[in-house]
Formats: C-alpha cells, structure tokens, sequence
C-alpha cells in the first residue's frame, strides 16, 4: 500500500466519484482507476460497489476512511515539519529593539537560539522609541519587537516575556547599606543622570517619584545607558538601571540598591497577526525559555537568603559558564579561514 493510493482513494470518496476525483488531482481517469483496483487487489476487499458510472463505498470502503486521512494528515504534518526545519537551515530574521529593550539585552538572551540555528543571521535594529518600533513592525520592516508594555499602535500581537526591574546604582564608595532598600522619599540628596532616549522608562519613574513627593536632582542628561553607567562609575550621580545591567555595574564597583516601591516594567515581543515564519517562531519560543531560566534561577536562590542583585550575578555566571561549556568549537584552517 502506497501514500498515493490512499491520497486517491479519498480523493474518490470527497470528490464523489473517479472523474471529479481525476479532474481534482489533474491525472487521467485511467491512471486513477487503475490505482484503486490495485490497492483493493493488495487489501483483499472490495473498496467500492460499482453500480453503473457510480460508485458506492463497501462496508470495508467505510473502514478505511478515517485510517486513509488520518495517515494523509500524518503525512502532510510530517511534510510541514520538515520544511520547517529545511528553512531554519539558513536566512534571517530582523529583530528591533528600542532604548529601554537595548539591542545588547536582546543579543544576550538569544544565545540558545543562536547556538542552535547558526545559518540564521540575526539582524538587529534600534530604534528612537515604542512608536517607531511598532510601526517598522506593523511595516513589516521588522519580524519582531521587543518593547516594554503597553504598546502605543492597536492590531500587533504581543507575546509577554517577564518584568524588568529597575535598581538605584549608585557612584563606587557611596556610603549606603546595600543590603537595605532605598526609599525612593530620600532621592531629594541624590544627583541623578538620566537617559534622553529612554522616555517611557522616565515616564515610569517621575511618575512614581511623584507619587513618593520625591523631587530628584538631576545632574546630567545623556543619549544612552552605558553613557549613564560611565558617569555613574566617574562618581558624577547615580541612575535607574535594569537589573542585567545592574549587575554589570556592580561589578565594576557602582553600589546598588533595590528601592522602595520597587519599580518595574512588563515586557515582550511584538509582531504582526499573520503566523510567524519557522525562524521568527523558534527566536521567540528560545528567547522565552532563556529569559524562564534566568529569572526562575533568581528566585530559586532568593529563596535560599540571597538578596534580588545576589541572586542575579550568581545566575548571569551559571548561564555565561552553561553558555561555555555548550558553545560549538570554532575550528580555523591553516590560513586562518573559519571553517
């Protein structure tokens, strides 16, 4: 028995008959006869009663029916699966990003899938703010977005990933306990930098600050995070970091503080409504688990005692030394060429 016989004999059966069936499948009405009485020779049964030009279905032609399209969907399933993987092989996807998502995040929590699909270049856009970055994938500019929520553009699926704290890190010597929370009541003596670029991250903290009667001086205003960590680093004030990038900053000696309230954000990916290409579904489906191991490692050792930026820097070391010991060898040639 072959998959084309059992493809033509329910082609017979929805199409009700040998000619509409051989129209349908663009073959001649011979060849498709032909096909039928061989599979009924090879089962040993009658598949259907022959009552001048038409065709019945037997009692064992009704048998078969629903095996015939359950292994014509098997089939088909197997089919697309494999076309799946073939196109996950090579090509690109684009990805953008916006200030408070920074391209250099993205790029770290999609190592795994990186690792995994190395012929699948990833390109990665920055862009000024949320709007801009809906409307490039609105366009369809970009196939995802990663942006903190809600989104200011109606009709883009959204796909949650976690929530992004934000620290208070502070100038290296700052005379503060780490280990105590910073009421956000006493930033009225702290000189803070912000960052231009990051709007909907302001908005998120003057809001809060307002909230709090708290009226920072800022100090310095600057385009990007990292000019934000390097004043903060030079001792010129302190600044609302992301936790990743928190961790980075302690340990190149800044002094970093949760704060009270804490403050946070949701995030996640956006893209169009359309169904995701295989590379663009296998992106989300990598980063989303990177991000759950991340932040599930935190909360397992935070439960053990560790305070919210402990357990952070000991889950970025488990993940870079995981990354380590599972990256593929690089092997060059004797002229040097990446083989």
């Amino acid at each position: 028995m072959e998959f084309r016989q059992l493809e033509y004999f329910l082609a017979v059966v929805e199409q009700q008959g040998v000619n509409r069936a051989a129209q349908h499948l663009h073959i001649a009405q011979a060849s498709l006869s032909q096909s039928i009485r061989q599979l009924e020779r090879e089962l040993g049964v009658p598949l259907f009663h022959r009552t001048g030009r038409n065709l019945v279905l037997s009692p064992a032609g009704q048998l078969l029916v629903e095996p015939a399209r359950t292994v014509l969907a098997d089939v088909l399933a197997a089919r697309d699966i494999m076309r799946a993987a073939r196109d996950l092989q090579v090509g690109a996807i684009t990805v953008g990003t916006m200030p408070e998502m920074s391209s250099e995040a993205v790029a770290a929590w999609s190592w795994s899938f990186t690792r995994m699909h190395p012929g699948i270049r990833l390109d990665l856009l920055e862009f000024t703010d949320a709007a801009q970055l809906c409307e490039e994938v609105a366009s369809g500019n970009c196939e995802l977005g990663f942006t903190t929520f809600p989104v200011p553009l109606a009709g883009l699926k959204a796909v949650e990933l976690a929530e992004q704290r934000l620290l208070l890190v502070l100038p290296p010597g700052t005379d503060i306990d780490p280990s105590e929370s910073f009421s956000l009541t006493r930033l009225d003596d702290v000189a803070l930098i912000a960052s231009s670029s990051a709007q909907r991250e302001n908005n998120i903290v003057t809001t809060t600050l307002r909230r709090e009667t708290a009226v920072p001086r800022i100090v310095a205003q600057v385009p990007n995070r990292h000019a934000q960590l390097t004043l903060v680093l030079d001792g010129i004030g302190g600044a609302f970091l992301p936790l990743r990038m928190a961790t980075g900053a302690a340990r190149s000696g800044a002094v970093v503080v949760e704060t009270r309230p804490e403050l946070r954000t949701p995030f996640g990916i956006i893209h169009r409504p359309e169904a995701l290409g295989p590379a663009a579904q296998s992106f989300v489906i990598e980063t989303k688990a990177t991000l759950d191991r991340w932040n599930s490692r935190i909360a397992a050792l935070r439960k053990e005692g560790a305070s919210l930026l402990e357990a952070a820097m000991q889950a970025d070391d488990e993940l870079h030394d995981h990354r380590r010991r599972t990256a593929p060898a690089t092997i060059f040639g004797e002229d040097g060429v990446r083989m």
